[in-house]
């Protein structure tokens, strides 16, 4: 058998890293290989001449929780070329298909999700705050099956079975890593078609650090690659066209257009679905983000607008978008507030932090609350205000005379770089 000729040879090319649990690794091979994912067992061979890959199994191997998103023989089958002769791509693929963490019991049905940080965390596919790793989001949908969520093809779970502490569900494609802004809101025709040119028509002074040159920037180019963790609160199609007399008259106010746009905006967090509720935010324009989430959804509330999140998670490689249905038509600034959010947040990235359970918490366990009506827009939720999480490079948005920024040349690879938005 395939599997019997290939799991020998990935053991003793690595006896020193996989030392911690050979037995157990040798198990998961043998349970891959018998349910039919010989590819997926020909591929741990590959990688395990890499160090990225050498960690993978080590980790795999070592008796801690995990999931495995095993594609099928026939899923690897359609990688391609560029993917399959690059054996550090390959570790990246397999990388991003294991979750860290125990998620026994866990099932939360869309909108809401599950999401969990996986091994993926190469910076030519990842630039979260803080160094973080990828993270991969799954939900029940309604046709009872468990989908990933953000891949084009649209992948779910055929079979779901365990080895020691590892779960291993097999999927029928192959994960996609999350893709850039500028790929990702094109490929979502139907939500996201007025965004892009909404945000492009916010210009924003920039200052490289290297050259101390200024320039500027659309809001869009910098969410696409200057900033590393983000939550971008993206209205979809229809939100747009629905505020287009609103957003017609701002064009001539500069100021008030950066603020409205940065009332979307949580500076240097990526937040996901379920941490927004049982706690607040500061936007990048410094005013209050409150979440409520009850029976009749999710909602954001900036100002007297409140909109609801109609599709949560869209995952970036900088960050993450939720797709919200109305603009929320806040232009107030409190400079202060998000400065001193900036700041908690560049603090908090270089905290080191836990990946062994789910991201926020069971969504489904909290849905509490009146049903039948969205929360009123002075609504929030319980938590501390102004205090953003995790966060790495980010901007600020003090006064114009405070223009001290990073551009698009350096920012992306230094901790608590910061863009000033006049």
């Amino acid at each position: 058998m395939r599997l019997l000729a290939t799991a020998p040879l990935l053991l003793a090319s690595a006896p020193v890293a996989l030392a911690q649990n050979i037995a157990l690794l040798t198990q998961l091979l043998q349970a891959l290989g018998n349910s039919g994912h010989t590819r997926l067992v020909g591929l741990a061979s590959q990688i395990n001449s890499t160090s990225v890959g050498q960690t993978i199994l080590n980790q795999l191997s070592s008796g801690t929780s995990f999931i495995l998103f095993a594609p099928t023989d026939s899923a690897l089958e359609s990688l391609s070329s560029n993917i399959t002769s690059n054996v550090n791509e390959l570790a990246d693929v397999f990388a991003y298909h294991v979750v860290q963490g125990n998620f026994t019991d866990i099932s939360t049905t869309y909108p809401n999700t599950t999401l969990g940080r996986t091994l993926l965390n190469d910076s030519s596919h990842v630039q979260l705050e803080g160094n973080k790793s990828q993270v991969v989001a799954w939900a029940l949908r309604a046709d009872g099956k468990v989908h990933v969520l953000n891949q084009r093809n649209d992948s779910t779970v055929v079979n779901t079975t365990s080895v020691g502490n590892i779960t291993i569900n097999t999927v029928d494609h192959v994960l996609n890593f999350p893709e850039s802004l500028y790929v990702t809101v094109p490929a979502d025709n139907v939500s996201l078609t007025g965004i892009e040119t909404a945000l492009l028509s916010v210009q924003l002074p920039t200052q490289d650090a290297s050259s101390n040159q200024t320039s500027t920037a659309s809001l869009f180019d910098i969410l696409n690659s200057q900033l590393h963790g983000f939550t971008f609160f993206a209205p979809n199609t229809s939100a747009i066209q629905s505020a287009t007399s609103s957003l017609t008259n701002l064009q001539s106010n500069t100021t008030l257009l950066q603020a409205l746009f940065q009332n979307h905006l949580i500076n240097g967090t990526t937040a996901y679905s379920p941490q927004l509720s049982g706690t607040n935010f500061t936007s990048a324009a410094g005013e209050p983000l409150s979440f409520v989430l009850n029976a009749t959804g999710h909602f954001v509330t900036s100002g007297n607008v409140t909109a609801q999140i109609v599709q949560p998670d869209v995952l970036l490689p900088n960050g993450v978008l939720h797709v919200i249905d109305r603009v929320l038509l806040n232009t107030q600034t409190d400079a202060g507030a998000a400065s001193s959010a900036a700041s908690s947040a560049s603090s908090v990235a270089t905290q080191a932090t836990s990946a062994t359970a789910p991201i926020g918490f069971s969504a489904t366990a909290t849905l509490v609350g009146p049903g039948g009506s969205a929360p009123a827009a002075s609504a929030s939720s319980s938590g501390t205000s102004g205090s953003n999480a995790a966060a790495g490079g980010y901007y600020a948005a003090p006064s114009v005379a405070q223009l001290v920024s990073i551009g698009a040349a350096v920012l992306g690879v230094v901790v608590g770089g910061g863009m000033v938005l006049a």
